[in-house]
């Protein structure tokens, strides 16, 4: 359930802004919210993200739960695990190119936000995200973590299915 999600990421994350949860709002129904076309620049730019990213930080899980059968696949623990970036992209291209999205389950998900924050129960002010969603266009798009964000949590991640993740590393342990 989508309130139960974004009430764990607020505990989780206290520094999120406005346009963070709408950004896990966007990955839960929209999945990674676009297709990949270039594999090889896909795998050219998360091998510059690998090559940038440091040890997990602490408590820092390999993967965690978005809703709707999608996770957070964070970078540091696969590179740490010695997962192959090949495989990591393989996941996110496969969650990528079959995750459809609808709209007004979209903004019904933003109406959830919505609630929260009028019953106190975001880590931002409730006029903070009535500003950012008067300036956020009518046509949905994808946003970036926020500069608090990014800051708070270095995050490095991929979205990908769940399932196929645990598929995966099922198969990895053999």
């Amino acid at each position: 359930m989508l309130e139960d999600t974004l009430l764990q990421h607020f505990d989780r994350y206290p520094q999120m802004q406005p346009q963070d949860a709408v950004k896990l709002i966007y990955q839960q129904e929209f999945g990674p919210g676009h297709l990949i076309k270039d594999e090889k620049k896909a795998l050219e730019f998360l091998r510059q993200e690998m090559a940038g990213v440091g040890e997990p930080l602490p408590g820092e899980a390999l993967y965690e739960s978005i809703g709707n059968g999608l996770c957070r696949l964070n970078l540091r623990p696969c590179k740490a695990k010695g997962i192959p970036m090949e495989d990591i992209l393989r996941l996110f291209m496969e969650t990528a190119n079959n995750t459809q999205g609808d709209k007004k389950r979209f903004i019904a998900g933003i109406h959830v936000l919505q609630k929260l924050a009028e019953a106190d129960e975001t880590p931002f002010e409730p006029v903070l995200l009535d500003i950012f969603l008067a300036k956020y266009p009518k046509n949905c798009p994808a946003v970036h973590h926020s500069d608090a964000y990014r800051l708070a949590y270095l995050p490095a991640y991929r979205v990908v299915s769940q399932r196929k993740l645990k598929d995966y590393l099922k198969a990895l342990r053999g």
